[in-house]
């Protein structure tokens, strides 16, 4: 399995596996080899030392170790699918994120209990499409959207039926 191994690190020409005691894994390697290690690590995995079964790899900055002996074209494409799908995440989160505050921003005023009381009376208590007197409905003749306030002028009883059926229509 391919893991990122945070303990791995080059200190004075080694590679060094931070273990309890410290211990050096591998035998050192020169500055030019190390100079050269860093630049073919920015494009490709590089194989910077074996234990037993296990080898640790070096790409993009970052120590990863595997015991499946992966070859360094499949350790790139799994390390490129974990970033494609690390971004996939964070851009989702970023989108959520971005939804639920446009959401929670700004909302329109609610139409004040004197507006409210006037058109009730002006209606008779009424839908004025179909006259039913049950679920009714503040609409705005004007959508607030298109401009429309939210006025005795522009507001009617609406049953909940004929104002599903009406929509954002004018």
């Amino acid at each position: 399995m391919l893991r990122e191994d945070t303990g791995a690190h080059f200190a004075a020409g080694y590679l060094r596996r931070r273990l309890v005691s410290g211990a050096l894994l591998f035998p050192p390697i020169s500055r030019g080899a190390h100079r050269a290690l860093l630049r073919r690590q920015a494009d490709e995995p590089v194989a910077v030392g074996r234990h037993g079964r296990t080898t640790w790899w070096m790409f993009r900055d970052r120590f990863h170790r595997e015991d499946d002996g992966l070859q360094a074209g499949e350790v790139k494409a799994l390390l490129l699918e974990r970033e494609r799908r690390l971004r996939r995440r964070i851009d989702r989160a970023l989108d959520l994120m971005h939804a639920e505050a446009a959401a929670a921003g700004p909302r329109r005023q609610p139409v004040p209990e004197d507006v409210r009381r006037e058109v009730f009376r002006r209606d008779g208590g009424r839908c004025v499409a179909c006259g039913g007197a049950e679920l009714l409905q503040f609409d705005h003749v004007i959508p607030v959207a298109l401009g429309g306030a939210s006025s005795p002028e522009n507001l009617q009883l609406l049953c909940a039926d004929c104002n599903r059926a009406k929509g954002a229509a004018l």
